[in-house]
C-alpha cells in the first residue's frame, strides 16, 4: 500500500458512514414561512424563506431562520448519535477534535446565513420604502 492509499473501512463502519452523510433534517420556523435543512455533518443544504417572510422584520426574518437551523441541527445531531456504531461511541481525542471542528462550521455556517437574511430584508425594506414613495 502506497502513502496515498488509505486502509478501507470495515463494511459496517463503511455503511455507517454513508449513512451519515445521507442523513437530512428539515425544521421550520415563523409558522412554516422559513424552512432548514442540514445534513448530518450540520453543513445547511437547504434554505427555504416564503416569500411571506419578507414582510417580517429584518430581526426576526434572522431569528427564525436561527431558530430552524438550530431545531433542525439537533434533530439531525440526535439522528446521528443514534446511527453511530458502539465501537465508534467511545470518545477519542480525535473525536472531540472532530466535533469541535463540525461545531465551529456550522457557527460559521450559520452566521453567514444570518448575515445573508440580514442583507436580503434590509434591501427589501429599501425597495419596499421607495416604491411606496
Amino acid at each position: 500500500m502506497t502513502e496515498s492509499e488509505e486502509p478501507m473501512a470495515p463494511p459496517d463502519e463503511a455503511d455507517f458512514l454513508d449513512r451519515f452523510a445521507e442523513l437530512r433534517e428539515v425544521a421550520a420556523a415563523a409558522n412554516g414561512l422559513v424552512k432548514v435543512e442540514v445534513d448530518g455533518t450540520s453543513d445547511l443544504v437547504g434554505l427555504t424563506i416564503d416569500p411571506r417572510a419578507m414582510r417580517l422584520p429584518s430581526e426576526e426574518l434572522a431569528a427564525a431562520v436561527k431558530e430552524a437551523f438550530g431545531r433542525a441541527r439537533a434533530a439531525a445531531q440526535e439522528r446521528a448519535m443514534q446511527a453511530v456504531p458502539d465501537a465508534l461511541r467511545q470518545e477519542t481525542s480525535e473525536l472531540t477534535a472532530l466535533l469541535k471542528d463540525i461545531e465551529a462550521d456550522a457557527r460559521g455556517n450559520m452566521n453567514e446565513i444570518l448575515v445573508a437574511a440580514g442583507e436580503l430584508t434590509a434591501r427589501l425594506d429599501r425597495l419596499m420604502r421607495d416604491g411606496l414613495r
